[in-house]
Parts: C-alpha cells; sequence; structure tokens
C-alpha cells in the first residue's frame, strides 16, 4: 500500500453498515507519494472496518478556530449536521491527502478535521490546512481545481472500470477570487464513495496560509429533495469571511 488510510468519516454501502458503521468506513487518503489505483483498492478493503489512529510525529502547531459551525454547513436547515469526533488536528508534512476520487491536497504542514452526520444519515466532512505561506496555499488550491475540472472524465472512467451505470456529471456551482464550489452527480462507485446514485458537493477556499475544504454528499435513497446549488456562492463567502 503507497500509503496510509486515515480513521476518518466517509461512507459505505448504507444499507449494509447503518450510520456509524457508514461514517467510521469513510476512508480519505493520506499517502506519502501519490495516489494510485492501489489505494482506492486498499479504501475499499477497509470498509466496515475501524482503524487505529494515525501515528503524524511531531505534535502539530495549533490552528485557529476557523471552521464553520454546524448550523452554517450547506443546507443545514435541512440536513441539521451534528458532529460526531472531536475535531482532530495532525501534522501531514510530505503527505498528499485524498479528498475525493479525483482531487488531492499536496504540501500542507497541518490537517484538521471535523466531520459530521445529517438528519438523513449521510456525511460531511469540514477540512482546514494550513500551509508554510500562502504561495503554498494558493498553489493547493489552483491544483485542486485543476483536477475537479477533469473529475467528470475521471469519474466516468472509474464507472465504466467498475461496470456501473456511466453517468457521472460534473459542473463548477460557483466561483470566486479565493476559491470555488463543484457538484457531482453520479451512481457512485463503492470505495472512496458510497454505492448508487448520488450527488456530491464540494467546497475549497484560501486565504493567506490557511485552506478550508467541505464537502457532503446527498445520497438519492436518504434525500427527497435534492439541495439547490444557488446557495453556494454565500457559503464559499461566509468561508472567507471566518477564515480572515
Amino acid at each position: 500500500m503507497p500509503g496510509l488510510i486515515r480513521p476518518t468519516t466517509t461512507h459505505a454501502r448504507p444499507a449494509a453498515l447503518g450510520i456509524v458503521g457508514t461514517l467510521i468506513a469513510l476512508a480519505v487518503l493520506v499517502c506519502t507519494s501519490g495516489c494510485s489505483s492501489t489505494t482506492h483498492a486498499a479504501a475499499a478493503a477497509m470498509t466496515g472496518a475501524t482503524a487505529a489512529p494515525a501515528t503524524t510525529g511531531s505534535s502539530p502547531s495549533p490552528v485557529p478556530a476557523v471552521r464553520l459551525t454546524a448550523a452554517q454547513l450547506p443546507d443545514g436547515a435541512a440536513e441539521k449536521w451534528q458532529s460526531i469526533a472531536a475535531v482532530r488536528t495532525q501534522t501531514v508534512a510530505g503527505r498528499t491527502i485524498q479528498v475525493n476520487e479525483c482531487a488531492t491536497v499536496h504540501g500542507a504542514s497541518t490537517w484538521q478535521q471535523q466531520a459530521y452526520a445529517s438528519s438523513y444519515q449521510t456525511p460531511a466532512e469540514q477540512d482546514v490546512f494550513t500551509f508554510a505561506g500562502s504561495g503554498a496555499a494558493h498553489a493547493a488550491r489552483l491544483a485542486l481545481a485543476a483536477q475537479m475540472a477533469d473529475c467528470q472524465a475521471q469519474s466516468r472512467a472509474l464507472q465504466a472500470k467498475s461496470r456501473v451505470t456511466v453517468d457521472a456529471q460534473v459542473s463548477r456551482t460557483a466561483t470566486t477570487d479565493d476559491g470555488g464550489a463543484w457538484s457531482r452527480k453520479w451512481t457512485g462507485v463503492e470505495g472512496v464513495s458510497a454505492a448508487g446514485p448520488q450527488t456530491d458537493h464540494l467546497y475549497v477556499v484560501q486565504v493567506g496560509d490557511t485552506l478550508a475544504v467541505i464537502h457532503f454528499d446527498q445520497w438519492a435513497s436518504a434525500h427527497g429533495a435534492a439541495y439547490s446549488t444557488r446557495a453556494d456562492l454565500s457559503l464559499l463567502n461566509a468561508v472567507t469571511r471566518q477564515l480572515s
């Protein structure tokens, strides 16, 4: 295995695991070098298992409390987000953090995680990365945006390889000077994502040496009404204000 699987929230097949197992089973990956297809396979193999906390070396420097509250997260009134674990901060120097099947964050010094569950028993996560300087944080944001620009093609290739319906549609739903928002509607491939029809939402904002990444998923089987991305611009601006 080329890297470490961090114990955090992601979702596996809901019907098989329920909310607790679903959230524990999310395998967002920390890679010591590039993340390969082998890494994705390792994530799938971990589904349903509880991993021990990863060892990250020396204690990380304090990270400012720049997170949104649960109520401020996307579609908060409907989702009724609740944190499911204490905030976790670790040093990640030299590692690449996998956000989804398409996007990664590289070059961060520290990584602060907060996991949530909704009233629909679906997951969200709020990550705050700090970098050695604003230039490194800006480069990480641009790299992630470039990866998301190719996410539709990557997602469809993964669907074809996994022999599920090839229907991924990825769009950029909002843009600011500091970040962007994306929506991916697709039949998910179990592993990093849950299996089945869903819409995944991703928000990325960089201010100075800090990069915030928020992502949440709507499973068609759990949500009666789709989230309106018309609110995405306001969400990006709220994150910028919080980081400033």
